[in-house]
């Protein structure tokens, strides 16, 4: 019998050496390499070290409090209410296509919990109408988080999903429960109508579709208490719904907070100091295969 426990304690030693939280210097190195690397496999083995070690380094008690500053292949977002933290990063593939990566970290009931985010996005189907758990995450890359107004576990979540020849802005909800439970997507947006569509009822998020040529911005105004962002629009209205040739036509509008939904404010008087006027393609453009753009901080 005792030879037993012998036995049975050094494959438990062994499963924690296994376990070991990496290094900042790793994790700073397995970031980087999964970007910059030009070789694939070494992006792709790179990618999953970080994924791994960044899940166990998030599994300690309060590490989930730690800015991470030095990853700076993610965006790092911490909740308004300090409950928990929402990391999101992308890696390219072998046709420098990207692919997101997300982690929730957080101490629920006083349990420190990790829940990876699965990014599922081009096979999800219809956007507007449905909500997600984490396995069947929309992925994108989140560069701003507010709490919704009255909601004790929502949050309003701004973020960027990068194309060949479209970019995607996702303004979402995302509820994160006492009990760590995740959810993608809330009927919160009282708009009949946005990207050229009639919604016959609430969607769950607002979607952004637009030329990947064009940097359009949406980011929340603390002045003007409003999520501002470029209105879109093809160039000519026969090519209503090619979102490929859609870009800033130099208007803005508004999402604001009222009565317990958001709301639509279309052209806001907003001054961003821009001077020349971005015009839309008149033809469709394609990315070269190799680029690499960052992610837009607006």
């Amino acid at each position: 019998m005792r030879w037993k426990l012998l036995i049975g304690l050094f494959f438990f030693v062994s499963f924690l050496r296994g376990q070991e939280i990496p290094s900042l210097d790793s994790l700073v190195y397995w970031g980087r390499q999964s970007l910059e690397s030009p070789v694939f496999a070494i992006r792709d083995s790179s990618n999953q070290k970080f994924l791994k070690g960044l899940k166990l380094y998030l599994s300690a008690d309060l590490n989930y409090l730690d800015p991470l500053t030095t990853c700076t292949n993610m965006l790092r977002l911490e909740s308004p209410d300090e409950r928990f933290a929402i990391y999101t990063w992308q890696r390219p593939d072998e046709k420098y296509r990207y692919q997101q990566f997300g982690l929730i970290a957080g101490n629920f009931k006083g349990e420190t919990k990790v829940i990876e985010l699965k990014d599922q996005w081009d096979g999800l189907g219809d956007l507007d109408f449905k909500t997600f758990r984490p396995q069947e995450w929309p992925g994108a890359i989140y560069y701003t988080i507010l709490p919704v107004e009255g909601e004790k576990y929502e949050y309003l979540l701004l973020g960027l999903n990068l194309g060949e020849t479209i970019n995607q802005k996702v303004i979402e909800v995302l509820s994160v429960d006492k009990h760590g439970k995740v959810r993608f997507g809330a009927k919160r947006f009282k708009i009949e109508s946005f990207r050229d569509q009639v919604f016959r009822k609430p969607p769950m998020r607002l979607i952004l579709k637009y030329n990947a040529k064009y940097s359009a911005t949406m980011r929340w105004n603390e002045d003007a208490e409003m999520v501002i962002m470029d209105h879109l629009a093809p160039p000519e209205p026969k090519m209503k719904g090619l979102y490929q040739m859609y870009g800033p036509d130099f208007s803005y509008d508004g999402l604001y907070w009222e009565d317990d939904w958001y709301h639509l404010k279309v052209g806001v008087d907003f001054n961003t100091g821009q001077k020349i006027e971005i015009k839309p393609p008149s033809q469709p453009l394609d990315l070269p295969k190799r680029s690499r753009p960052k992610p837009d901080p607006n």
